[in-house]
Order: C-alpha cells, then sequence, then structure tokens
C-alpha cells in the first residue's frame, strides 16, 4: 500500500477513534516505526491530527480525563500517595494522570498547591481549604498542562514541602521523561521541594527514555503497586529511598 491510500485511511480512522499509537499504526499497515512517524507528520501539517507521545490524537479532540486514566493502578497509587499529605503542607503536583490521581484524594487539610496540571487545577480549585497556584507556560493540549522554560522559571521561584512526580521511565541511573519540556519542569519542582515522591506503575520500571530527570539519590519515596524484584529492593534500600506498594493493601 503506497503513502497517499495509508494516509486517506488514516483520515477515515481517526473520525472513529480520538487516538491512536505509533503501534497501532504500525500493525495496521505493516510499517516501521520510522514510516508511521513520517506519516503522521504529514496528516499534523495538513491540520488532520496532533501529535503526541508515541501516536495521534484527532484535532479538535483531546481527551477528557477520565479517558486519559483507564488503569486502576493509577488510582490505587494516587491514593496511597495522598497518605503521604500533611495538614498546612506547601505541595508542588506535575501534571501525570497518576499525580491527577493523588490530588482527587487529597485529605480535607488546609493546603497550598502548586501545579502546572489544567485538570488538577480544575478540581483543586473547587475546594475552599486549598490555596491554589497555577504556573505560567506553553499549553500542551493533550496533557492538558503547561510545560517549557516559563514553567520551570515561574516554579523556581516557590519552596514547598513535597513535590508529587509521575515517571516516564525508572533505571538504576535514576527518573527518566520523553520529553525535553517535561523533563525541565521535573527538574524545578526537585530544586523547589524539601521532599521528592514519585508515582509509577510496574510498568515504568526498566525503562530508559532520552531525558534524565534526576539520580535516586534525590528521591524519597517511591509509590508503586507491585512489589519491584530484589534487585530494585537493595537499589532502593541503597539509596534510601522508601517504598510504598498499594499492593500491600490486598495481601
Amino acid at each position: 500500500m503506497g503513502q497517499i491510500e495509508r494516509l486517506q485511511q488514516m483520515r477515515e480512522w481517526i473520525k472513529t477513534s480520538p487516538e491512536i499509537s505509533l503501534d497501532q499504526l504500525m500493525q495496521e499497515y505493516q510499517i516501521s516505526r520510522d514510516t508511521a512517524r513520517r506519516d503522521v507528520i504529514v496528516l499534523e501539517q495538513e491540520g488532520e491530527i496532533i501529535r503526541v507521545k508515541n501516536g495521534l490524537v484527532r484535532a479538535g479532540g483531546t481527551l477528557a480525563y477520565e479517558q486519559r486514566t483507564e488503569k486502576p493502578e493509577k488510582r490505587r497509587i494516587g491514593q496511597r500517595a495522598a497518605r503521604h499529605v500533611q495538614a498546612n503542607d506547601r505541595l508542588l503536583l506535575d501534571a501525570a494522570t497518576t499525580v491527577s490521581e493523588m490530588a482527587r484524594a487529597l485529605p480535607p487539610y488546609p493546603l497550598q498547591v502548586i501545579t502546572n496540571s489544567l485538570d488538577i487545577a480544575d478540581y483543586v480549585g473547587a475546594r475552599t481549604d486549598i490555596e491554589l497556584y497555577v504556573t505560567g507556560g506553553r499549553f500542551d493540549r493533550h496533557a492538558r498542562s503547561l510545560s517549557g522554560i516559563k514553567t520551570a522559571d515561574d516554579i523556581l521561584n516557590y519552596q514547598v514541602d513535597c513535590v508529587f512526580l509521575g515517571a516516564c521511565g525508572l533505571t538504576e541511573e535514576g527518573l527518566f521523561a520523553e520529553q525535553l519540556e517535561e523533563a525541565v519542569v521535573k527538574k524545578a519542582m526537585i530544586r523547589s521541594a524539601t521532599r521528592v515522591i514519585v508515582l509509577a506503575d510496574h510498568t515504568k520500571f526498566n525503562k530508559r527514555f532520552l531525558h534524565k530527570v534526576c539520580d535516586w539519590e534525590q528521591i524519597d519515596v517511591l509509590v508503586t503497586d507491585q512489589v519491584p524484584d530484589a534487585t530494585w529492593q537493595e537499589r532502593l534500600n541503597h539509596y534510601h529511598v522508601d517504598l510504598d506498594v498499594t499492593e500491600e493493601e490486598t495481601t
């Protein structure tokens, strides 16, 4: 199948599916990842779609928060992480969907919250016991967040008790992000916080991406959904990272 025919089929596909991954394109059309990326770029230039991490979404069809948080483990991790919050804490919350779940589970305490997530701002802002601050920056339509140098600069003006971060990948070297702007924002959040808590499900372990965010020495707590293997437990213990596992709640 040539590119012209393939692109036409993709245009029809995106009309009925709000989001398509590169893996789906590769499997459907038996093409390489590079070819799939080139096709996505063409469609974006036509204004048909918006490129996102590892795929595309229909232009004007940004996914709602509920559609982007499909995994129940994210909700459990978020609820578990919220237990680390104390009354009168000053918090930084990044735009990861797992952190959004944590924000929904915040206890009924007086708090100050700074975030670059519009989803978090939307429902935290409705709570009268929370003083909310939202960063500036470039709007990422798909992630519904603010990002970039402006966002990082805004964050560095704050000093908080704790930051809650999502992770794209975790290796023996530390925490990784897929996008440069995302990494810049996370680094600024870490610099502004006394305590760093990372939220990541078991699928994020042993995944390395282009942009390193921090070393393990900079992380205080890791909240996840499954007990990691012995090698990981030894590593976390070596770096004095507290492990908080939701799996323990059902065993």
